[in-house]
């Protein structure tokens, strides 16, 4: 990977801060122009652009720029399809430093009113799957000189950083639009086996130039980055056990209760302990059987992101007509009552569905219980 090759530990300093600074959750058109405008200021460039290749895998269907005004852009007409230097890019799939395009052999001229560039540096920006998702395009650093080697392998590793981050808001994108089960599966499985093990690799380089020649304050720079994804692929893995579909009727509530036990532990990290009626007094029906699982994935979600638990207890009980679902955590717990948060107001409008209702019991550094009731043959 390119980070290996970053000895400088200022410009290692500003990789990491453009890497950081592009890490919002923000539209797709927002975040590329957040790219452009990083990747220029990164190495000093004058002018940058991102074009996004289209599905032919040889021209581009979009061209975001930096340093160009509107009306310079509007007076230049029609954006560029991928021709000369740039489409090198495209077609090598690998970086393009060219120290003169005046007498590059691929330079195809520019058109009408457009500023005269004169040295020329291109990457891809790969996606998780190793797809080229587009190329930056940047020319005339600052200081007049072209590009150096250094330039390259900078703006190379932030653009695995950048592809990186296009997966992530892609599929923030996607999440929020679609609601068909075997879609949400799909973009679960899409989290955890691309995002997360692309988030793997980025840490893992960073450590590996821990070993580097850096000052204890470049190692402090460092570890914090790498705690920061820590926090992301938790954050993401919650992500994944909140959008996954359960297949559950009054049947196989046991099963998929004692399934989702297993699930916390193996994605989450927290020990569920789980506590169950004879499964012949469990007798309930397939509504009821849905909600539960739904308000008991709420409940271990908000633990997981708030309550830094290592341990719940989990029980399930049978009161005459209802249903009794009770969640205790070892977490640092809160004062009480709450505010009107969107968990718990699901979880509310849940049991309030089948005629029960949700109760919460909780004090700072002493948990939090949460009682849940439905009519369980509603």
């Amino acid at each position: 990977m390119p980070f290996h090759r970053i000895t400088d530990p200022a410009r290692l300093h500003a990789l990491l801060d453009a890497i950081m600074l592009i890490e919002i959750d923000a539209d797709l058109s927002e975040l590329l122009a957040l790219i452009v405008r990083t990747a220029s200021e990164l190495v000093g460039a004058k002018y940058g652009a991102l074009g996004v290749v289209g599905s032919d895998g040889v021209t581009l269907s979009r061209f975001v720029t930096f340093g160009v005004d509107d009306g310079t852009r509007e007076r230049i007409g029609a954006d560029p399809h991928g021709r000369g230097v740039l489409g090198e890019t495209i077609l090598g799939a690998a970086p393009v430093r060219v120290d003169d395009l005046a007498h590059h052999a691929g330079t195809a001229g520019f058109p009408e009113h457009h500023p005269v560039m004169h040295n020329f540096l291109g990457v891809p920006v790969t996606s998780g799957d190793g797809h080229v998702f587009g190329n930056l395009y940047l020319t005339d650093r600052a200081d007049g000189q072209p590009f150096a080697e250094d330039d390259e392998v900078l703006v190379e590793a932030f653009g695995r950083a950048a592809g990186l981050v296009i997966d992530q808001a892609t599929l923030r994108h996607h999440l929020r639009e679609l609601t068909l089960s075997e879609e949400r599966e799909r973009l679960a499985r899409d989290l955890h086996d691309t995002v997360i093990q692309r988030l793997f690799g980025v840490g893992l380089a960073l450590q590996i130039t821990l070993g580097s020649d850096l000052t204890g304050a470049d190692h402090d720079r460092i570890n914090r980055a790498v705690d920061e994804l820590d926090t992301t692929i938790h954050e993401i893995r919650t992500t994944i056990f909140e959008i996954d579909q359960d297949d559950v009727d009054g049947a196989n509530l046991a099963q998929r209760l004692r399934a989702m036990s297993d699930e916390v532990a193996m994605r989450l990290g927290i020990k569920v302990t789980l506590r169950l009626p004879l499964e012949s007094d469990l007798s309930v029906s397939t509504r009821c059987a849905r909600h539960t699982l739904q308000a008991l994935r709420e409940v271990l979600s908000n633990v997981a992101r708030h309550a830094h638990a290592s341990e719940a207890d989990v029980e399930i009980a049978i009161d005459g007509t209802n249903l009794v679902l009770s969640v205790r955590d070892n977490g640092v717990g809160f004062a009480v009552p709450v505010g009107p948060g969107r968990g718990l107001r699901n979880l509310r409008s849940r049991a309030r569905e089948l005629g029960g209702d949700c109760t919460i019991d909780s004090g700072p550094g002493r948990g939090t219980l949460v009682r849940w009731t439905a009519h369980r043959l509603d």
